[in-house]
């Protein structure tokens, strides 16, 4: 196929603005790489030691996920292996599995191995430095190959305003935040694509012929036409092989996620006309379906084996599992014999729905109704913990301040425009191939905003997909534009509209990488790391021979470990059930003799918690199930806070050691709260 972005000056400029914006993300990479140190160095405090950058004890980034890929990483080139399997990072003495991928390691460990070829580094500190790198890096990759695909099939217009947008919006540049080198990136990039390519695959409808129309070979604009068999093909096979990829980076994350796009494809196929009704210049194609099929199954199943092979973790369907490419296939074979079906008019013949359908639902059905151990998500302790964690509370009372400007921050106008959408696909000029891709859209968008009020967590993915609906809207709106004088002012409203808050967007993300005035302002994201950094690295350099274990708020976890090499017991992690547990019944319960057990069973020689009254709420709610405000007063961890004259005698609260690790620190002479209680712990334990 001839490519429309040619012989004109609007190639031309989509090509400037891409690299533009690739410009923007490093400049951006770069500054915060120096502002986050430049903020830094704002607190001062009674004994606060500055550290030159070279002997810094670890770079600092947003997010905890970060510290544990950067630490996976840097074993991995430690000790020549290529999985990491098992973790002493958190959960002492035993540790704990891990069964994310090890897909972000890998990415840091080759982003470190070239560094380390340019510059010399050690190969440790090379890894940290390139992690920066990783999440923009991506961000643009991701850029450079949807935004070729759309400007090549819907048009240089549509292209650009897509670059824009997925560089700009707050609630996508989030997950390739140069400080969060982690798995969301991906996630969110493998979803987006593989939407993107059912949209451009037609989502089943191909075009007779294998020529293209005349408004196809447009420029700025292009009609949103069904692609050939061959190119059909070619886009199904990627979304299924992009699909898999998904499965692998997350399980749980990508199976909402083309659990939407199925439903929004057996939408396309209910709304199939009879094949009499069509005219001679496409045609519905049933097949595609069965090549995503297979092309998802077969990527999933190939995945598996590269990351656990010989050693199979069992059931454990949070991860990538062969039951996921069981009902990737029968899914796509369903889809591909009802469409079929509906084409002739016939109805579903359980003769194969009936097989097919079981295939499908076995995932399903063993999620909801399966042991609690084959799931993690579906043990009473993930599900009390997960309402203290704000990714995972709804998006209105997640994030502080008006919904309302939440919402326009965030997302712009994209949300009204997701709804104007939804009546422009079910309008009567609409062609059956465009009602077919909006709706698919439309149902996946729609599907991501209702989990993003659930909980904030989803909302990246929101903010993705929507752009995918508005996207795709334009050349709907231009084949209306030769029909009707309004189509073409609704179009140009569009275009305004989208450039606006992609502009709107920059001026955000401009004070964010500018730190809002970094000698006053105080940032959450940045100020616990700082002082975490400054309290972990004095605690580990205490007695350099000596093993230290806390039991502290999983908060802590990430942090403590990586500046210090200090273990916590609890950390945000399904793997770390026990340290969960563990961390729940000390801090959680009332027994003294229950919290003794654990403190000699793991070995345990600091208690650290802040004065935080919710982290003791959490903790006797995730024990017991009852939210109750008197029995976590009653709990160790409310003694611990209000009336340590109650305290078992092996706990001894060392206020010399609480000022030697947090000294009073100032932020331009304003103090900066959240001192920790730091008990030392004079039970015998076992050898460490």
């Amino acid at each position: 196929m001839k490519s429309a972005c040619h012989s004109d000056i609007g190639p031309g400029l989509y090509f400037v603005l891409l690299v533009a914006v690739a410009a923007w993300l490093a400049w951006g990479t770069f500054r915060w790489d120096r502002a986050v140190e430049e903020y830094a160095a704002q607190f001062r405090g009674v004994g606060w030691v500055d550290v030159p950058a070279s002997e810094s004890p670890g770079r600092i980034f947003m997010d905890n996920d970060a510290y544990y890929w950067v630490a996976y990483a840097r074993e991995m080139a430690a000790t020549g292996r290529w999985r990491i399997r098992h973790t002493q990072l958190d959960n002492p003495p035993d540790g704990r599995p891990v069964h994310w991928s090890q897909s972000v390691s890998w990415l840091l460990l080759l982003a470190g191995g070239i560094r380390h070829g340019l510059t010399g580094e050690g190969v440790s500190v090379a890894i940290e430095q390139a992690a920066i790198w990783v999440g923009p890096g991506l961000l643009i990759l991701l850029l450079a190959g949807t935004g070729g695909l759309v400007c090549r099939r819907l048009g240089v217009a549509p292209a650009m305003v897509w670059v824009l947008n997925i560089a700009s919006m707050v609630a996508i540049s989030w997950a390739f935040h140069p400080l969060r080198p982690d798995h969301h990136g991906l996630q969110l990039g493998f979803v987006v694509s593989g939407v993107l390519c059912l949209m451009l695959g037609g989502t089943g409808w191909v075009r007779r012929g294998g020529d293209e129309e005349e408004g196809a070979r447009a420029i700025w604009f292009r009609p949103l036409v069904p692609p050939n068999r061959r190119e059909a093909r070619r886009f199904f096979m990627a979304s299924g092989i992009l699909g898999g990829l998904g499965l692998w980076i997350g399980a749980s994350v990508q199976l909402l996620g083309w659990g939407l796009v199925v439903i929004g494809a057996g939408l396309s196929v209910w709304m199939l006309p009879r094949k009499e009704s069509v005219t001679a210049e496409w045609e519905y194609e049933p097949g595609l379906w069965r090549v995503w099929g297979w092309a998802g199954a077969l990527t999933a199943l190939l995945l598996y084996l590269v990351e656990y092979a010989p050693r199979f973790p069992g059931m454990r369907l949070e991860v990538n599992h062969p039951l996921h490419a069981l009902s990737w296939v029968c899914i796509g074979e369903f889809l591909a014999r009802w469409s079929a079906a509906r084409r002739e008019g016939r109805g579903i013949s359980l003769r194969w729905a009936g097989p097919l359908g079981a295939g499908a639902l076995l995932l399903p059905a063993l999620l909801a109704w399966g042991p609690n151990d084959w799931h993690a998500m579906r043990d009473p302790l993930m599900q009390r913990l997960h309402q203290y964690i704000d990714e995972f509370r709804p998006y209105a009372t997640a994030y502080p301040g008006a919904f309302w400007w939440n919402v326009v921050k965030d997302f712009g106008l994209m949300p009204l425009g997701v709804a104007g959408v939804a009546i422009l696909a079910w309008h009567r000029r609409t062609l059956p191939p465009e009602r077919s891709v909006l709706a698919m859209v439309l149902v996946v968008a729609m599907g991501y905003a209702a989990l993003t009020l659930w909980q904030a967590r989803w909302l990246n993915f929101f903010g993705g997909t929507g752009l995918l609906v508005a996207v795709v809207a334009m050349p709907v709106l231009w084949r209306w534009h030769g029909q009707t004088g309004h189509a073409g002012l609704g179009l140009l409203a569009v275009l305004l509209a989208l450039v606006g808050q992609a502009g709107y967007f920059l001026h955000l993300q401009a004070q964010d990488i500018l730190l809002r005035d970094i000698s006053r302002e105080q940032i959450g994201e940045l100020i616990a790391p700082i002082l975490q950094r400054q309290f972990a690295e004095k605690l580990g350099a205490m007695d350099p021979g000596r093993t230290f274990r806390v039991m502290g708020g999983p908060h802590m976890a990430a942090r403590l470990h990586y500046y210090g090499g200090i273990p916590n017991v609890a950390s945000y992690y399904w793997e770390n059930l026990d340290g969960l547990k563990a961390a729940s019944d000390f801090f959680g319960g009332a027994d003294d003799e229950e919290a003794l057990r654990i403190v000699r069973a793991r070995g345990i020689t600091h208690v650290v918690l802040p004065y935080s009254a919710p982290l003791v709420g959490m903790f006797h709610y995730v024990k017991t199930g009852k939210p109750s405000e008197e029995g976590a007063r009653a709990s160790l961890g409310g003694r611990l806070l209000e009336r340590p004259e109650t305290l078992p005698a092996w706990l001894r609260r060392d206020r010399a050691l609480e000022r030697a690790l947090q000294p009073g620190y100032r932020f331009h002479g304003e103090p900066i709260f959240g001192t920790l209680l730091v008990y030392v712990v004079e039970a015998p334990g076992p050898a460490l």
